[in-house]
């Protein structure tokens, strides 16, 4: 697709897709399985996973690499859990989120999450955009880096669509504050949307907190545990297309919703350390 964007999965409730993207439905409670968690050792940036070496089996856990609060970080985190817990209802109904995040492979076809710096070009990687809502959710590749332009079309053809399926004709977007979110060229377009798209403040820091982030952990449980190997960047967007679908059900996303509350008063309960 234009603007370095490929093939897009679009998983709305049974009854229809939106934008034209490819459908996957969500698939029913009945149909839900247990997930098994598997644990993530970090080596620097990267993400590996961690094998018990006298069973040879993979351990059991996912950790997402966190820098370290300060002092002032965790009271920062602490209030504004507290200001989110007085409305939290408004991060629950009627909201998307989105994050992007980059896969990768080493050449033993391990899969693991690359948090390096970015370039246009990172060999041996694909990175992903992802939107969870309880009205749709859509996972997108995005090829080379995330720019102003990629993240606009990724806006115009998955968030934008869902505010006519809310009451008020306006659909609550969360984000981070990856500098993208907030360019020049991006704070034009939210002006210019203000009448369909309405933000909702994020605090820094908050990727524990962060739906998103949840996701890509479980995916990447799910690659971990099935021992998925991958030698090719084709190949490795097949598998994250393949795990995604079954792990961002309709049950999964509304479980991840009804657990920012309690994720919110673990943070004030351990006053702002991070609770993942």
């Amino acid at each position: 697709m234009e603007n370095g964007l490929k093939q897009s999965i679009l998983a709305p409730p049974v009854g229809g897709a939106v934008g034209g993207a490819k459908t996957l439905l969500f698939s029913p409670i009945s149909e839900l399985t247990t997930q098994t968690n598997c644990r993530l050792d970090i080596i620097g940036p990267i993400y590996v996973p961690s094998i018990n070496l006298i069973s040879g089996f993979v351990s059991c856990k996912t950790n997402m690499f966190r820098p370290e609060l300060t002092y002032d970080q965790k009271i920062s985190r602490v209030s504004a859990a507290k200001t989110i817990i007085k409305n939290v209802e408004n991060y629950t109904t009627g909201v998307s989120y989105g994050d992007s995040q980059r896969f990768s492979f080493e050449d033993n076809g391990t899969i693991s999450l690359y948090h390096k710096s970015e370039k246009e070009k990172i060999p041996s990687t694909v990175l992903v955009w992802s939107c969870m809502s309880t009205i749709n959710s859509t996972i997108s590749r995005v090829d080379g880096r995330l720019d102003s332009a990629k993240y606009r079309k990724l806006l115009e053809e998955h968030v934008l669509p869902l505010a006519p399926q809310t009451t008020s004709h306006m659909i609550k977007y969360v984000h981070d504050w990856f500098p993208v979110h907030y360019s020049t060229a991006m704070k034009k377009y939210y002006s210019e949307h203000k009448n369909a798209l309405i933000l909702l403040d994020w605090p820094r820091c908050f990727g524990d907190v962060m739906p998103v982030e949840s996701l890509w952990k479980q995916m990447l449980n799910e690659l971990t545990e099935n021992n998925i190997k991958v030698f090719s960047e084709e190949q490795l967007w097949e598998e994250i297309y393949k795990v995604w679908h079954k792990v961002c059900s309709a049950v999964f996303v509304l479980r991840r919703l009804n657990q920012i509350s309690v994720s919110l008063e673990q943070v004030v309960n351990n006053q702002g350390a991070y609770v993942d």
